[in-house]
């Protein structure tokens, strides 16, 4: 059994998948949503690049985190909530139970592996980006691939046949990797723009760079390696997205699948006036930059400005330029 806990865009995503593959799923919901996801027939995903939507049976639904008999858990939650589902998963984990975090940023791992043997924790990194647009329904506008590290050949095959693709890592550096391309979402965040602007508008390119500079100067100076989610050299890829005209986007629709109007999950959550995981994504260079006492203060000047929109029912969005001078790129 496979218990995916969280159904919001990807552990949804991720659920339907796991049906598509033919895997038995258990979905924790909230209980103010059990009526509304009850009241759904069928768990839908939206497919990228225009292809026919993926439609499965419903995965059977649960409010209460129970891992009898469940063989891997998967942890789709924002960090917000990843507190509260440590504090109800057991001391002791049963025998055969992995747990599988799914989080942004890399500062999720350490946490769940302080508490339980690295062994039974198998880290997986989202490359696709999806959109919750109602209850056991979302829109990935990304093509479907994860990155799993771990070499349990059961865990790597559980989306066989499903058109989810899986990549075998080994170590943290794909999570920076991935860490590093999100950096650009609190720049969508601030401004209220899609990936698409990112990628075509050139103050966008700039502030985008200049935050990527900052922090692979930083793992450079940490010894950290990281792995960037495209098979490029960082300067390869940096020279494109800031010389290569429509290359980058070109790119970004064709090899990732990325479609138009597509954004970042925190856009959504400026919007809704919710926490971001800023914190876990840009604050982790600047954490990181503090601890190595390396200067970080483009992506320190993204979180501020996140933080100043978190939780405000009217924010105010900076345009592309604005936030350029911001941060005096």
């Amino acid at each position: 059994m496979i218990l995916t806990v969280g159904a919001g865009a990807v552990g949804t995503t991720l659920a339907g998948y796991l049906m598509a593959a033919h895997q038995p799923v258990r979905l924790l919901i909230r209980d103010r949503n059990t009526a509304r996801c009850q009241s759904v027939a069928q768990l839908t995903v939206d497919n990228a690049l225009g292809s026919a939507p993926l439609v499965v049976p419903k995965p059977e639904l649960t409010t209460k985190l129970d891992v009898s008999g469940v063989d891997y858990l998967l942890i789709c939650v924002k960090h917000a909530a990843l507190d509260d589902v440590l504090l109800q998963l057991p001391a002791t984990l049963p025998p055969g139970l992995t747990l599988v975090p799914t989080l942004n940023g890399i500062s999720a791992l350490p946490r769940i592996r302080q508490r339980y043997p690295a062994d039974r924790v198998a880290n997986m990194t989202v490359m696709f980006n999806a959109q919750l647009l109602s209850p056991l329904h979302t829109h990935i506008t990304t093509k479907p691939l994860v990155i799993i590290d771990s070499a349990d050949p059961k865990l790597l095959g559980l989306f066989d046949n499903s058109n989810m693709r899986v990549i075998r890592a080994d170590g943290h550096a794909t999570a920076w990797g991935k860490l590093l391309i999100n950096l650009a979402n609190p720049v969508c965040a601030i401004t209220h723009t899609s990936f698409r602007d990112l990628l075509t508008q050139r103050d966008m390119r700039a502030i985008y760079a200049a935050a990527l500079d900052e922090a692979v100067g930083l793992l450079s100076h940490a010894g950290i390696p990281f792995q960037l989610p495209m098979p490029l050299p960082y300067k390869f890829f940096r020279q494109i997205l800031l010389r290569g005209g429509p290359l980058s986007w070109w790119i970004a629709k064709v090899k990732n699948g990325i479609q138009e109007g597509s954004y970042p999950s925190m856009v959504v959550d400026i919007e809704m006036g919710r926490k971001t995981e800023v914190d876990q994504i840009n604050g982790e260079i600047v954490a990181l930059g503090h601890a190595q006492k390396w200067p970080t203060p483009i992506n320190d000047g993204l979180v501020n400005l996140v933080r100043s929109l978190e939780g405000n029912p009217s924010p105010a969005y900076l345009r592309p330029s604005e936030l350029r001078a911001r941060l005096r790129i």
